[in-house]
């Protein structure tokens, strides 16, 4: 889609093309660094009409307010994600749980009780399901997720670097 072979794009980033091959592949997760240097590298080439809808993941799966952590962190190992939404009763986005939070207050011996309200993070950046794949791109390269809503903050779908690497490497 940018018109880069996997040697050129590894040139630009400073890695070796069996790693571009590797994360192409999706046989590894690539550190978060490196995902910063490849969407630097292919957002300026990138021209497209698709927008984030055709990125997306849907339906989301999230989790809510008084959800035990137990259950929260079942439903991620189940489905091999590494963050969930927070919504409220009326499923409104409210917040996000990431794994490093979970790691980490899990850790502590109080962690007994825990619920979803009590270890999520402020929401990551929202976009519409119309925003271009260029702007998600450009978040992507500073968040590690955004999330596509309607209306007043009802979940529509999540996108993830994963996905937006994904998606470039079928187009």
């Amino acid at each position: 889609m940018a018109g880069l072979t996997q040697m050129e794009l590894a040139k630009r980033v400073g890695v070796s093309q069996s790693l571009i091959a590797k994360i192409e592949k999706g046989k590894i997760d690539p550190k978060l660094s490196v995902v910063k240097k490849i969407l630097d590298e292919l957002t300026p080439l990138i021209e497209t009409s698709e927008t984030a809808i055709n990125l997306m993941h849907s339906p989301v799966i999230s989790a809510i307010l008084d959800d035990k952590i137990r259950d929260v962190v079942e439903v991620m190992e189940n489905n091999n994600i590494s963050q969930v939404p927070v919504v409220n009763s009326q499923g409104k986005l409210v917040g996000i749980i990431y794994d490093f939070i979970l790691m980490r207050r899990l850790a502590l011996p109080s962690s007994r009780n825990l619920r979803a309200v009590d270890v999520m993070a402020p929401l990551p950046p929202l976009v519409s399901p119309s925003t271009s794949v260029s702007q998600v791109m450009r978040l992507l390269t500073k968040h590690s997720v955004t999330l596509v809503v309607q209306g007043d903050l009802y979940p529509l779908g999540i996108i993830t670097r994963s996905d937006l690497i994904a998606y470039l490497v079928k187009k």
